[in-house]
């Protein structure tokens, strides 16, 4: 009886699994029919140490998962890794599920303040290109059922860092300083009266 209660435990096991096997390689298989882009990068602001020196900078990353299949699918989560002149400086998580209908498409958008400041002090120079490495979790979606293995899908792009954006900022900065000192300067001098005016 007992050896019984384990064949049947063993075979239950075993189909389960092989279940599973299959359920993750149907998976992967709608899954890597859709599509999955790097959408862009906007700087979105310039955070600054003292006066110019620049600290971090802001950046929206966008991703575009078009789902290419007849079955929705959604993105339960994502990590980037963030590179300036291949130096790993941030990562970052992104923790929004979005659910994407056949044939339909989600851009995500992913916000950052990426530091500056010590690749700019180690290297002496300004870093020329801005790396990402992704990692999505993407998972096939039947009726409100999540299937249990969720699939990685890596995006890796480098790209020229976007200086006219960031001079702008800085451009920006500056004169706000010129300004405020400018002000100073004219509420610290005394008036003057002239005699017979």
């Amino acid at each position: 009886m007992r050896s019984r209660c384990f064949a049947l435990t063993l075979v239950a096991v075993v189909a389960t699994s092989c279940a599973t096997v299959k359920q993750n390689i149907d998976a992967r298989a709608y899954l890597a029919k859709c599509k999955y882009e790097y959408a862009g990068i906007t700087v979105t602001g310039v955070q600054f140490s003292s006066g110019i020196l620049i600290d971090s900078v802001s950046f929206d990353v966008r991703v575009k998962i078009t789902d290419t299949t007849d079955r929705d699918v959604a993105l339960d989560h994502a990590e980037l890794a963030f590179f300036l002149d291949k130096n790993h400086v941030l990562d970052v998580a992104h923790k929004r599920f979005v659910r994407i209908a056949p044939q339909a498409f989600s851009t995500e958008t992913v916000a950052t303040a990426v530091p500056f400041a010590g690749v700019l002090a180690s290297t002496g120079h300004r870093p020329e290109t801005i790396g990402v490495k992704a990692k999505l979790w993407v998972t096939l979606l039947i009726g409100k059922d999540t299937w249990e293995t969720p699939i990685v899908v890596p995006i890796e792009v480098d790209f020229p860092i976007p200086w006219g954006q960031i001079d702008a900022y800085v451009a920006q900065k500056k004169k706000q300083m010129e300004e405020e000192a400018a002000a100073k300067a004219k509420n610290a001098l005394p008036s003057v009266k002239v005699p017979g005016l």
